[in-house]
């Protein structure tokens, strides 16, 4: 099936969905043929990897509600992947701040202190009430 060919019956978000996978599969041969730098794939390959897995736990969600099963079942799984991008994504800042890539200067750098010190005090918070060290 074409991208110009649909069925009647899809919605608006299957036509986008499909044209997407077609996009990212043009996408591919063109990234595997490529001079690429590998900061840049190494980002592209983390937001592909985050898609997946959201579109895992979207596909559990429905597959549950069909089933009469809870939905809800999923929303640890989706948290948790949450968590290990916001982990990967600190790592990679990190990074960018070791290599003077991202300083005072950099546009949103005040917000994401803001957010990350709210984030450390509630973990902070969290480990105290549970006790275990953070892993």
């Amino acid at each position: 099936m074409s991208t110009s060919e649909s069925n009647p019956g899809e919605t608006p978000l299957t036509i986008r969905l499909r044209k997407m996978a077609i996009e990212l599969q043009e996408l591919e041969r063109t990234v595997v043929s490529g001079n690429l730098d590998p900061r840049v794939l190494n980002e592209f390959r983390n937001s592909v990897d985050h898609i997946r897995n959201t579109a895992w736990a979207v596909q559990q969600w429905v597959g549950a509600e069909e089933k009469a099963g809870d939905p809800y079942a999923v929303l640890p799984t989706l948290t948790a992947q949450r968590v290990k991008r916001a982990a990967q994504l600190a790592n990679d800042l990190c990074l960018d701040l070791q290599t003077v890539e991202v300083t005072a200067e950099t546009e949103g750098v005040g917000d994401l202190f803001r957010a990350v010190d709210d984030l450390r005090r509630r973990l902070e918070l969290l480990f105290k009430r549970e006790s275990p060290q953070p892993r």
